[in-house]
């Protein structure tokens, strides 16, 4: 269990505290212990309780005795004074769920006991009518304090199926893929028949952190799709506080995602604290099942698979330099399941490790066109919604009305009188922007972003609330300028929609390339510094007046990036951005040129 958190966190250094078989004694002094190393970073109490009691209806899970011959019980507001916050507490039992109530109460600052329980209606008298933004208050203070994970919920047991391992629940949150393979094959025995529950998991070859492979290509997409959901069913402000915050509770709560469609079809009820509305029928995890069944099927058309034989050989994954370097580009939102490097030190004597080793097998070529669907999916989107009137158009933030049950506070929130021209935003945004990784589909990943910012500002706002800002920040310092003329169209809608991000492209050092594109699409004649002359592209490709454009929005760019903030202006002052500008205005003929205007604003 160790050894699968830490698969999450590999750049920083988790301290781990074993309690087995644990007394009460020994809870407290390792729960106040990891509070105070921890300080004011959140702790992780992950509660095996197979083969115990269940939780009593009085908030108490059970531990032994200092001679470990009785069980006695452990209140759970002692264990949250204990453990103090921020924390996340995994409760892995049967009938978990009648615990969540106690989770919830405010504890008194000197006994530490529950004394005003936090109703969902977002009121503590439960006669006074309900409170949505009281009660969306109350989620966001849950996420801030104590997050809570449980299987079942009251008087539910948890599932005895041979098929599936009795800890079900901690396997969907520490290793999703294996028990998400072992699932889809027990659901559809027709596609699959032939295959060994017992070994499909680690028959998929390749490495979860490469997505050259066909295990990783299957990490990335349920990374995209758990994330795409939770998006589409989740307010903005739950969602960016579960999933864009933190790398350890977001890779939680995508798994969470996954451990509600498992354990829902084995008739349990997974809860949760902040609670999520049951997401197991979205249409998305159709796409899921789709996306294995495909590569499963190529796997075994390529006889790498052989049904009742597990894996055909031995594999290595291979890749060239330039993919390595494409691989190692990581997002925050997709890398929770990395494991880290193995070594083992196998000494051999020199009269075997002389000898021929076998060729190993190469990793076989799986084409997954999940990525190339779902950017379909989001043109043909586009082109629907591009027949909107522009002015009128807005596009409305989610929960859309596609798939889950909207939460308690939401519920009533909808207009009756909804205006045609509000539209429910696209599901597959979210995707386009996992998309943005790759470097197969990231130009027209990017196109498409484009067209979908051009519809207004409601988009951009989608935009920006989805996590475009680091993909798009981040994509900048390629030296690829394939895609540099759309990544300008697409800032000129981030920061004329929300300026403040001037000071993130200060302190990235991004303000050298607005700088450079001030001079896109002029031959070396036309500018005062051809050494520099980058990028310069060409014009018979690509007519006068898109280049013009260029260099205007790249000029819009740095005038609200000096507008009105000093660190800025004097950034762009040591990086010649006054020089520049004088080239350009020698260079236009025409002083009516928007350009013109924009280079003599910036040199104002």
């Amino acid at each position: 269990l160790e050894q699968q958190y830490a698969k999450w966190q590999q750049r920083s250094k988790l301290k781990y505290r074993r309690a087995l078989d644990p007394t009460w004694d020994m809870v407290k002094e390792l729960c106040l212990r990891m509070r105070e190393t921890a300080k004011n970073e959140r702790v992780l109490l992950h509660y095996n309780g197979h083969g115990v009691p269940r939780p009593t209806a009085n908030g108490e899970i059970w531990l032994f005795d200092k001679h470990h011959t009785n069980y006695i019980p452990l209140g759970v507001t002692d264990l949250r004074k204990w453990i103090g916050k921020p924390s996340i507490v995994v409760l892995d039992c049967s009938g978990a769920g009648v615990l969540l109530p106690f989770f919830t109460q405010t504890l008194d600052a000197t006994t530490g006991a529950g004394v005003v329980p936090y109703h969902r209606s977002g009121s503590a008298n439960s006669d006074q009518p309900s409170d949505a933004s009281g009660a969306e208050h109350g989620y966001l203070k849950a996420i801030r304090d104590t997050i809570v994970l449980c299987p079942t919920a009251q008087g539910e047991w948890l599932p005895l199926n041979p098929e599936f391992p009795a800890d079900i629940f901690t396997s969907c949150l520490t290793t999703p893929i294996p028990i998400a393979l072992r699932w889809f094959v027990h659901k559809t025995p027709l596609s699959t028949e032939g295959l060994d529950l017992d070994t499909i998991a680690d028959a998929i070859p390749g490495k979860l952190t490469d997505r050259k492979t066909p295990l990783g290509e299957l990490n990335w997409i349920f990374t995209a799709i758990t994330d795409t959901i939770a998006w589409n069913v989740l307010p903005s402000p739950l969602f960016q506080r579960l999933f864009r915050q933190d790398l350890l509770v977001a890779s939680m709560f995508r798994n969470f995602l996954l451990a509600d469609r498992i354990l829902r079809s084995l008739n349990c009820s997974p809860m949760s604290l902040p609670e999520l509305p049951s997401t197991c029928h979205h249409p998305l995890w159709q796409a899921w099942d789709l996306a294995v069944e495909t590569c499963l099927t190529q796997l075994i058309d390529s006889g790498y698979l052989k049904k009742g034989s597990g894996v055909g050989g031995a594999v290595v994954a291979v890749s060239s330099k330039a993919e390595e370097e494409e691989g190692a580009t990581t997002d925050p939102a997709a890398t929770q399941h990395q494991v880290p490097p193995t070594h083992i030190h196998n000494p051999v004597p020199s009269s075997i490790s002389q000898q021929p080793q076998p060729q190993p097998t190469l990793v076989p070529d799986i084409n997954a066109p999940f990525f190339a669907e779902q950017l379909t999916a989001f043109e043909i989107w586009l082109e629907w919604a591009s027949a909107k009137p522009r002015n009128k158009l807005v596009i409305r933030c989610p929960p859309s009305a596609v798939g889950g049950t909207p939460l308690p506070f939401l519920q009533g929130r909808e207009d009756a009188d909804k205006a045609s021209h509000e539209l429910d935003p696209p599901q597959e945004l979210p995707i386009v922007l996992q998309v943005l990784l790759s470097q197969a589909h990231r130009v027209r990943a990017l196109v498409l972003l484009r067209r979908f910012l051009d519809l207004g500002p409601s988009a951009v706002n989608l935009a920006l609330s989805v996590g475009i800002f680091p993909y798009v920040l981040k994509l900048l310092q390629s030296p690829i300028d394939e895609y540099k003329h759309v990544l300008i169209g697409i800032w000129a809608k981030v920061v004329g929609f929300d300026p403040s991000c001037q000071e993130d492209v200060v302190k990235d050092r991004a303000l050298p390339h607005f700088i450079r594109h001030l001079r896109w699409g002029l031959t070396p004649s036309q500018q005062s510094n051809p050494t520099t002359a980058s990028p310069v592209i060409n014009t018979a490709s690509s007519s006068l007046e898109d280049a013009s454009e260029q260099r205007t929005m790249a000029a819009f760019i740095l005038s609200v990036i000096c507008s009105g903030y000093s660190l800025g202006q004097s950034e762009c002052i040591n990086e010649k951005l006054h020089t520049s500008c004088g080239s350009l205005l020698q260079s236009l003929e025409s002083p009516e040129d928007n350009e013109r205007k924009e280079a003599e604003v910036n040199m104002t």
